[in-house]
Protein backbone atom coordinates (compact mmCIF):
# COMPACT_ATOMS: atom_id res chain seq x y z
CA UNK A 1 0.00 0.00 0.00
CA UNK A 2 1.29 3.47 -0.84
CA UNK A 3 1.10 6.02 1.96
CA UNK A 4 0.64 9.19 -0.05
CA UNK A 5 1.03 11.74 2.69
CA UNK A 6 3.72 9.92 4.61
CA UNK A 7 1.45 9.47 7.66
CA UNK A 8 0.61 6.20 9.36
CA UNK A 9 -2.96 5.41 8.32
CA UNK A 10 -5.40 2.82 9.59
CA UNK A 11 -6.67 0.72 6.70
CA UNK A 12 -10.44 0.72 6.23
CA UNK A 13 -12.56 -1.19 3.74
CA UNK A 14 -12.61 0.52 0.33
CA UNK A 15 -16.41 0.60 0.40
CA UNK A 16 -16.24 2.99 3.37
CA UNK A 17 -14.01 5.47 1.58
CA UNK A 18 -15.87 8.48 0.25
CA UNK A 19 -14.79 11.81 -1.22
CA UNK A 20 -18.27 13.13 -1.95
CA UNK A 21 -18.03 15.66 0.88
CA UNK A 22 -14.35 16.13 1.76
CA UNK A 23 -13.59 17.55 5.16
CA UNK A 24 -11.95 20.98 5.13
CA UNK A 25 -8.17 20.86 5.28
CA UNK A 26 -7.34 22.56 8.54
CA UNK A 27 -3.83 21.18 8.97
CA UNK A 28 -1.05 19.98 6.70
CA UNK A 29 1.89 17.95 7.91
CA UNK A 30 5.39 19.32 7.54
CA UNK A 31 6.41 16.55 5.16
CA UNK A 32 3.78 17.68 2.67
CA UNK A 33 4.95 21.27 2.93
CA UNK A 34 8.52 20.17 2.30
CA UNK A 35 7.61 18.02 -0.71
CA UNK A 36 5.50 20.83 -2.18
CA UNK A 37 8.65 22.87 -2.74
CA UNK A 38 8.98 26.49 -1.74
CA UNK A 39 7.29 25.79 1.61
CA UNK A 40 4.20 27.70 0.57
CA UNK A 41 1.97 28.57 3.51
CA UNK A 42 -0.93 30.20 1.63
CA UNK A 43 -4.00 28.02 2.05
CA UNK A 44 -5.18 28.69 -1.50
CA UNK A 45 -2.34 26.54 -2.81
CA UNK A 46 -3.87 23.43 -1.25
CA UNK A 47 -7.12 21.89 -2.42
CA UNK A 48 -9.30 20.10 0.14
CA UNK A 49 -10.71 17.60 -2.35
CA UNK A 50 -7.30 16.64 -3.68
CA UNK A 51 -5.75 16.12 -0.28
CA UNK A 52 -8.82 14.25 0.96
CA UNK A 53 -8.64 11.99 -2.11
CA UNK A 54 -5.04 11.08 -1.34
CA UNK A 55 -5.92 10.44 2.29
CA UNK A 56 -8.78 8.20 1.18
CA UNK A 57 -6.52 6.21 -1.12
CA UNK A 58 -3.86 5.83 1.58
CA UNK A 59 -6.48 4.61 4.04
CA UNK A 60 -8.30 2.27 1.64
CA UNK A 61 -6.09 -0.75 2.16
CA UNK A 62 -5.78 -1.13 -1.63
CA UNK A 63 -2.46 -1.42 -3.41
CA UNK A 64 -1.82 1.76 -5.37
CA UNK A 65 0.63 2.07 -8.25
CA UNK A 66 1.72 4.87 -10.54
CA UNK A 67 -0.23 4.95 -13.79
CA UNK A 68 3.06 5.11 -15.66
CA UNK A 69 4.08 1.76 -14.17
CA UNK A 70 0.97 -0.12 -15.33
CA UNK A 71 0.71 1.25 -18.88
CA UNK A 72 2.75 0.85 -22.04
CA UNK A 73 3.28 4.54 -22.63
CA UNK A 74 1.96 7.97 -21.62
CA UNK A 75 2.90 10.86 -23.88
CA UNK A 76 1.97 14.17 -25.44
CA UNK A 77 3.12 14.81 -29.02
CA UNK A 78 4.99 18.03 -29.80
CA UNK A 79 3.46 21.20 -31.14
CA UNK A 80 3.54 21.59 -34.89
CA UNK A 81 2.47 23.88 -37.69
CA UNK A 82 -0.68 22.49 -39.23
CA UNK A 83 -1.47 22.38 -42.92
CA UNK A 84 -5.11 21.67 -43.61
CA UNK A 85 -6.54 20.17 -46.78
CA UNK A 86 -9.91 18.85 -47.91
CA UNK A 87 -11.32 15.60 -46.57
CA UNK A 88 -10.36 13.54 -49.61
CA UNK A 89 -6.66 14.32 -49.20
CA UNK A 90 -6.27 14.55 -45.46
CA UNK A 91 -6.30 12.78 -42.12
CA UNK A 92 -9.11 13.67 -39.66
CA UNK A 93 -7.73 15.85 -36.88
CA UNK A 94 -9.20 15.66 -33.37
CA UNK A 95 -9.10 18.69 -31.10
CA UNK A 96 -9.49 18.54 -27.32
CA UNK A 97 -13.13 19.62 -27.45
CA UNK A 98 -13.98 16.78 -29.82
CA UNK A 99 -13.22 13.82 -27.57
CA UNK A 100 -16.37 14.16 -25.45
CA UNK A 101 -18.69 14.79 -28.41
CA UNK A 102 -20.93 12.08 -29.79
CA UNK A 103 -19.93 13.03 -33.32
CA UNK A 104 -17.05 15.52 -33.59
CA UNK A 105 -18.24 18.60 -35.47
CA UNK A 106 -16.21 20.89 -37.71
CA UNK A 107 -13.43 18.38 -38.21
CA UNK A 108 -10.36 19.58 -40.04
CA UNK A 109 -8.01 17.40 -42.07
CA UNK A 110 -4.23 17.38 -41.97
CA UNK A 111 -2.24 17.11 -45.16
CA UNK A 112 -0.56 13.73 -45.46
CA UNK A 113 2.26 15.08 -47.60
CA UNK A 114 2.97 18.39 -45.83
CA UNK A 115 3.71 16.91 -42.40
CA UNK A 116 6.87 14.95 -41.74
CA UNK A 117 6.51 12.07 -39.30
CA UNK A 118 2.74 12.45 -39.15
CA UNK A 119 2.58 9.18 -37.22
CA UNK A 120 3.71 11.08 -34.12
CA UNK A 121 0.21 12.56 -33.88
CA UNK A 122 -1.72 9.44 -34.92
CA UNK A 123 -3.91 7.74 -32.31
CA UNK A 124 -5.14 4.15 -32.12
CA UNK A 125 -8.49 2.69 -31.13
CA UNK A 126 -8.51 1.68 -27.48
CA UNK A 127 -6.11 4.33 -26.26
CA UNK A 128 -7.25 6.49 -23.35
CA UNK A 129 -7.29 10.18 -24.24
CA UNK A 130 -7.11 13.03 -21.71
CA UNK A 131 -7.37 16.74 -22.42
CA UNK A 132 -4.18 18.25 -21.04
CA UNK A 133 -4.63 21.99 -21.58
CA UNK A 134 -7.53 24.40 -21.46
CA UNK A 135 -10.21 22.37 -19.70
CA UNK A 136 -7.99 19.60 -18.38
CA UNK A 137 -9.04 16.13 -17.32
CA UNK A 138 -11.72 15.27 -19.86
CA UNK A 139 -11.32 11.56 -20.54
CA UNK A 140 -12.35 9.36 -23.47
CA UNK A 141 -11.46 6.09 -25.10
CA UNK A 142 -10.45 6.34 -28.75
CA UNK A 143 -13.20 4.75 -30.81
CA UNK A 144 -12.69 2.33 -33.67
CA UNK A 145 -13.86 5.13 -35.98
CA UNK A 146 -10.93 7.25 -34.73
CA UNK A 147 -8.28 4.62 -35.44
CA UNK A 148 -5.39 6.21 -37.37
CA UNK A 149 -6.81 9.70 -36.97
CA UNK A 150 -4.49 12.50 -35.87
CA UNK A 151 -4.98 14.36 -32.59
CA UNK A 152 -3.58 17.62 -31.30
CA UNK A 153 -0.93 18.16 -28.67
CA UNK A 154 -3.72 19.25 -26.33
CA UNK A 155 -4.71 15.59 -25.98
CA UNK A 156 -2.52 13.34 -23.84
CA UNK A 157 -2.33 9.67 -24.81
CA UNK A 158 -2.40 6.77 -22.35
CA UNK A 159 -1.47 3.51 -24.09
CA UNK A 160 -2.59 0.48 -22.04
CA UNK A 161 -0.45 -2.63 -21.85
CA UNK A 162 -1.76 -5.58 -23.84
CA UNK A 163 -3.19 -8.03 -21.29
CA UNK A 164 -2.06 -5.70 -18.51
CA UNK A 165 -3.50 -5.62 -15.01
CA UNK A 166 -5.14 -2.26 -15.78
CA UNK A 167 -7.02 -2.47 -19.11
CA UNK A 168 -8.24 0.58 -21.02
CA UNK A 169 -11.81 0.57 -19.70
CA UNK A 170 -10.64 0.34 -16.10
CA UNK A 171 -8.12 3.17 -16.59
CA UNK A 172 -10.84 5.29 -18.19
CA UNK A 173 -13.26 4.63 -15.31
CA UNK A 174 -10.63 5.43 -12.68
CA UNK A 175 -9.52 8.68 -14.33
CA UNK A 176 -13.18 9.70 -14.73
CA UNK A 177 -13.98 9.00 -11.07
CA UNK A 178 -13.76 11.62 -8.29
CA UNK A 179 -10.53 10.06 -7.00
CA UNK A 180 -9.00 10.10 -10.47
CA UNK A 181 -10.17 13.60 -11.32
CA UNK A 182 -8.86 14.96 -8.02
CA UNK A 183 -5.35 13.87 -8.96
CA UNK A 184 -5.28 16.01 -12.08
CA UNK A 185 -4.72 18.92 -9.70
CA UNK A 186 -1.58 17.29 -8.37
CA UNK A 187 -0.76 15.79 -5.01
CA UNK A 188 -0.60 19.20 -3.39
CA UNK A 189 -3.94 20.39 -4.75
CA UNK A 190 -2.54 23.33 -6.66
CA UNK A 191 -4.59 24.45 -9.63
CA UNK A 192 -3.05 23.03 -12.80
CA UNK A 193 -3.56 24.83 -16.12
CA UNK A 194 -1.74 22.27 -18.21
CA UNK A 195 -1.02 18.60 -17.59
CA UNK A 196 2.32 17.05 -18.42
CA UNK A 197 3.04 13.43 -19.23
CA UNK A 198 5.09 13.12 -16.02
CA UNK A 199 2.18 14.46 -13.98
CA UNK A 200 -0.19 11.81 -15.38
CA UNK A 201 2.41 9.05 -15.02
CA UNK A 202 2.44 9.82 -11.29
CA UNK A 203 -1.33 9.51 -10.86
CA UNK A 204 -2.08 6.65 -8.49
CA UNK A 205 -4.44 3.85 -9.51
CA UNK A 206 -5.60 0.82 -7.49
CA UNK A 207 -4.22 -2.44 -8.83
CA UNK A 208 -5.87 -5.81 -8.13
CA UNK A 209 -4.11 -8.36 -5.99
CA UNK A 210 -6.85 -10.83 -5.06
CA UNK A 211 -9.05 -12.80 -7.43
CA UNK A 212 -12.05 -10.85 -6.19
CA UNK A 213 -10.32 -7.57 -7.07
CA UNK A 214 -9.30 -8.91 -10.48
CA UNK A 215 -12.93 -9.89 -11.12
CA UNK A 216 -14.01 -6.37 -10.20
CA UNK A 217 -11.46 -4.83 -12.59
CA UNK A 218 -12.65 -7.13 -15.38
CA UNK A 219 -16.26 -6.20 -14.65
CA UNK A 220 -15.51 -2.46 -14.70
CA UNK A 221 -13.54 -2.82 -17.91
CA UNK A 222 -16.36 -4.81 -19.55
CA UNK A 223 -18.94 -2.17 -18.61
CA UNK A 224 -16.86 0.59 -20.18
CA UNK A 225 -15.96 -1.35 -23.30
CA UNK A 226 -19.62 -2.35 -23.80
CA UNK A 227 -20.48 1.35 -23.63
CA UNK A 228 -17.75 2.11 -26.18
CA UNK A 229 -19.07 -0.60 -28.52
CA UNK A 230 -22.60 0.79 -28.15
CA UNK A 231 -21.34 4.26 -29.07
CA UNK A 232 -19.50 2.86 -32.09
CA UNK A 233 -22.68 1.11 -33.28
CA UNK A 234 -24.68 4.29 -32.68
CA UNK A 235 -22.22 6.29 -34.79
CA UNK A 236 -22.57 3.76 -37.61
CA UNK A 237 -26.36 4.04 -37.46
CA UNK A 238 -26.14 7.83 -37.30
CA UNK A 239 -23.92 7.91 -40.39
CA UNK A 240 -26.29 5.56 -42.21
CA UNK A 241 -29.29 7.75 -41.32
CA UNK A 242 -27.55 10.88 -42.61
CA UNK A 243 -26.52 9.11 -45.81
CA UNK A 244 -30.06 7.80 -46.34
CA UNK A 245 -31.81 11.10 -45.75
CA UNK A 246 -29.38 12.84 -48.09
CA UNK A 247 -30.77 10.73 -50.92
CA UNK A 248 -34.31 12.03 -50.41
CA UNK A 249 -33.87 15.26 -52.36
CA UNK A 250 -32.21 13.72 -55.45
CA UNK A 251 -34.88 10.99 -55.45
CA UNK A 252 -37.66 13.54 -55.19
CA UNK A 253 -36.12 15.76 -57.86
CA UNK A 254 -35.92 12.83 -60.24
Amino acid sequence: MVSVLGDTQTAVPAAEVSVDAPAPVTSINSELLYEAGGLRLDAGYYNAETIQAHRAMAASGLTMMRLGDVTERIFIPPRFKRVYVDEAHGVPFLQGTHIVHFRPADLKYLSRSAHRNLERWIIKAGWVLVTCSGTIGRVAIALQQWDDWAASQHILRVVPKADGICPAGYIYAWLSSPLGQAQFNGIYGAVVDELTADHVKNILIPVPETEEQRDMVRSINALVMDAVATKERALEQDALAVETVSRLIPAAAG
